[in-house]
């Protein structure tokens, strides 16, 4: 038996699950991507709805107490002379695909699997919704932050929780074999 041989045997559970990873996060992207699959099936658009639709819900029960009045027009939120533009980019389809890949990637039965894609979907799109919230409001009361806010902060924000939610449903969900 070669060297070669040899170690992909040994390794075979690492390689299998860094290509499965690679090819989910592949797939993912050609989906949200490519022209003829995005323009009938536009995740991320719809992502971004819903981001709008859950951020404009919550800063419209704070408005009153903040003293601003929301307005929405597509997927654009304003007040008071600031506006979000809740783009494709900022829908949270980026983490999700990524946090999918591993955990479709990661050996484990489909029922957890399942529960795993359904467990990182709520806590990825909801807080989302919040980082849109917080981002809406560093802008219109900290105008000055709101780049940094939204360029470093936010998006570290949202790759710790996925993380964090990856290991949680890895520790406490997946029952992997000893080798």
């Amino acid at each position: 038996m070669s060297t070669w041989t040899r170690w992909l045997r040994e390794q075979w559970l690492v390689v299998r699950v860094v290509g499965t990873f690679l090819l989910v996060i592949l797939l993912v992207f050609v989906a949200t991507d490519y022209a003829p699959v995005a323009d009938r099936v536009n995740f991320a658009a719809w992502l971004a709805q819903f981001a709008t639709w859950g951020s404009s819900v919550l800063l419209q029960l704070l408005g009153p107490f903040l003293g601003f009045t929301v307005a929405v027009e597509g997927t654009r939120i304003s007040a008071a002379g600031f506006a979000v533009d809740v783009t494709e980019a900022c829908s949270g389809v980026v983490p999700t695909a990524i946090y999918s890949a591993a955990v479709i990637a990661y050996p484990a039965s489909w029922s957890a699997r399942l529960l795993g894609l359904l467990l990182g979907g709520v806590v990825i799109h909801t807080l989302n919704v919040f980082r849109v919230v917080g981002l809406f409001l560093v802008g219109l009361f900290a105008n000055p932050y709101f780049h940094y806010t939204h360029v470093y902060l936010a998006q570290a924000v949202i790759i710790v929780a996925a993380v964090a939610t990856w290991l949680y449903w890895a520790q406490r969900f997946v029952h992997v074999p000893s080798r």
